[in-house]
Formats: C-alpha cells, structure tokens, sequence
C-alpha cells in the first residue's frame, strides 16, 4: 500500500512539474512577443511627442475669415467683422473663442453673442442685438429685456420715456407695462412716464393729457380713472390739460384755454 502511495505522489509531482515548464515556457514566449510592441509603441509616442514640440501651433490651420450673423438694425456686419480680426490670433485649434467674444459682448447693442469653430478656417459669430423700448432719462435706452444702456448716437425712435431716480429703471419699466394694461380698454398709451422725488407718479399720454397720481394708492387710482374714463372724460380729452386723481372719492380737471 505504502509503495502505491510513493508511486502516485511521484506521478503527481512528476505532473506539476510539466504544468510549471508549460506555463514558463508560455510566459517566457508572450514576453517574447510583447516587449517588441511595447517597446514600438513606446518609440512611437516619444517621437510623436517631438514633432509636437516643434510645431507651431499657432500656424496650424489659421482662421481667414470671421463670418456674422444675426438681424441687424443698428449694428453692421462690415464694421463688426473689422473688429473681431485683430482679435482672431491663432490657429483653427488655439484661437481663443473668449476673447472674440469679449470684443462684442462690451458693445452697447450687443445682447448676447456666441462664437464657434467653422472646419476648416473660419470663426462663425452669431450676435443678438437689443432691442430698445423705453427710454430712460436724456440718453440711455432701455432693452426689451430691460438692460439700461447708452447707444453711441441718439435715437429718433418714438418710444415712452421714463424719467425716475438712479437705480429704478426697473421698477418703473415694470409699472410702465402694469399700467399700460389697465389703460388698454381706454384706447390711451402712455408717451412718458414720471417719478419725482417725493415718489409721486405722473402719466402722460400720447394725445398729451397729464395724468396725476400721487406717491399712494397709484394703481387704484389708474384703475378708477379707466372705469370712469368713457363716461366722463372721453369725449372731452381735447379740453383737458391735466387729471388729478389724487383724491380719495373723486378728481380734479384743470382745462386748456379756450
């Protein structure tokens, strides 16, 4: 019995011993064939990274030509393109988009741009230009987003005007639309609106009659005067110079020359 236990313990070694020189030899033959692959690629990248090193990015691909789009009515493509090419430094892959961008982004019509590669060598820049609504004081004009800006030649736009202390262009652009709304059902459109201040409202419209609301209970006020504008001012408005409605259960008129 002891002799058969030696003689299979010896065939079993005998076994892992072929397995081990199996797997060796098959190591030693994958190392074999990778070093030189790996030893290629190495090669490879290194040279790569050299003639890298030694291109000038700057010449590869160079932009040409800056091509704007957008609906214009203030702006002008030829002079915004004269603007953008000085800017336009470097190649189709290093041009910085940013500062392209910065270049139209500060002027005064510009609402929003977005600059983008165009394969080959071209910069497309699609622009949105403010539209203006309102304007605010002797030369700044509000945008239909309500961004206060200063266009570099003055307008000739008909537009209401509003004139209020520094910093509440919003709040009466705002007021501008709410009150407008409640004046719908009259016919009448507000041409200028006017905040002093002591904060009191004043309206006026475009056939010229002056509406006085006060610092309190404006929207009140502008809402009784609709209600009562058809029966009681209506067919007056040409003799009427100025409303006062600053009065708790009536209003005053005061009436043009005769």
């Amino acid at each position: 019995m002891n002799k058969k236990r030696q003689a299979v313990r010896g065939v079993n070694k005998v076994k892992s011993e072929n397995v081990g020189k199996t797997l060796a030899i098959i190591s030693a033959l994958a190392g074999f064939l990778w070093k030189p692959k790996l030893l290629f690629f190495s090669m490879f990248v290194a040279s790569l990274s050299i003639v890298l090193t030694q291109i000038n990015m700057q010449k590869v691909l160079p932009i040409s030509s800056v091509k704007i789009e957008g609906e214009f009515k203030y702006l002008d493509k030829e002079q915004l393109t004269k603007r953008a090419m000085p800017v336009v430094d470097g190649g189709f892959f290093s041009v910085d988009l940013s500062a392209v961008r910065n270049v139209f982004i500060s002027l005064p019509w510009v609402e929003d741009v977005s600059v983008r590669r165009q394969w080959p060598d071209q910069l497309l820049v699609r622009i949105i230009e403010k539209k203006p609504v309102v304007y605010w004081g002797d030369n700044a004009v509000l945008s239909a987003k309500g961004v206060l800006f200063m266009p570099e030649k003055k307008l000739t736009e008909n537009l209401p005007y509003l004139k209020g202390p520094e910093g509440l262009h919003k709040t009466m652009f705002q007021e501008l639309a709410r009150m407008q709304a409640w004046l719908l059902e009259t016919g009448l459109h507000i041409q200028r609106m006017s905040l002093d201040e002591r904060r009191s409202w004043t309206l006026k419209m475009t056939d010229g009659i002056e509406l006085r609301l006060g610092r309190e209970k404006m929207h009140q006020r502008l809402q009784r005067f609709a209600s009562v504008y058809k029966n009681n001012f209506q067919s007056e408005m040409r003799k009427i110079k100025h409303i006062d409605m600053r009065y708790t259960n009536g209003f005053a008129v005061a009436w043009t020359e005769a």
